[in-house]
């Protein structure tokens, strides 16, 4: 029998079936397959930034997803979450401990208002842990390619068949 674990995942608009017809016409090989989805862990944060402008102060609400697994943080949109079981060995195991995502959540989102607002002034960050939240991502083999598809947004990312 195969060992579950109910997780926390984001609501993704991406079906499995989305997804290989995507993957399908793009390379255009009727054949390809699903291979078994992956599940990344993702260390889920709130961030409030009080920003000075010459008016006051701004604050500027943002959500910044880190990475469990390698490290990579990143911004993100609002999204529906929904529990769910999921076989064990789809998820990714954590490698990240929350003391480090947290430092990288605060570095991204320092990074991202910087780029944003296009300013050098200081502002303050108050970042808050909502928890652990996972993503799922789909795999498509084709004879060409085999493709990693984003269920939440539908970007695709090309995987190396072999190793060189």
């Amino acid at each position: 029998m195969t060992r579950q674990e109910q997780v926390v995942v984001i609501r993704g608009a991406i079906s499995s079936t989305d997804a290989l017809c995507l993957v399908s016409s793009l390379t255009g090989d009727i054949d390809a397959r699903l291979a078994p989805e992956i599940i990344y862990p993702y260390y889920c944060f709130d961030a409030e930034c009080s920003v000075p402008t010459l008016a006051g102060r701004k604050n500027v609400s943002l959500i910044c997803l880190v990475d469990a697994a390698n490290g990579l943080g990143a911004t993100a949109d609002k999204f529906e979450l929904k529990k769910e079981t999921v076989p064990l060995e789809r998820l990714l195991p954590v490698e990240l401990c929350s003391d480090s995502a947290a430092a990288i959540a605060q570095r991204t989102v320092t990074h991202r208002m910087g780029k944003k607002l296009r300013m050098i002034a200081s502002f303050d960050i108050s970042i808050v842990p909502r928890g652990m939240v996972h993503k799922r991502f789909w795999i498509v083999q084709s004879i060409e390619a085999k493709v990693m598809v984003d269920s939440t947004t539908g970007s695709l990312h090309p995987l190396k068949l072999k190793a060189a």
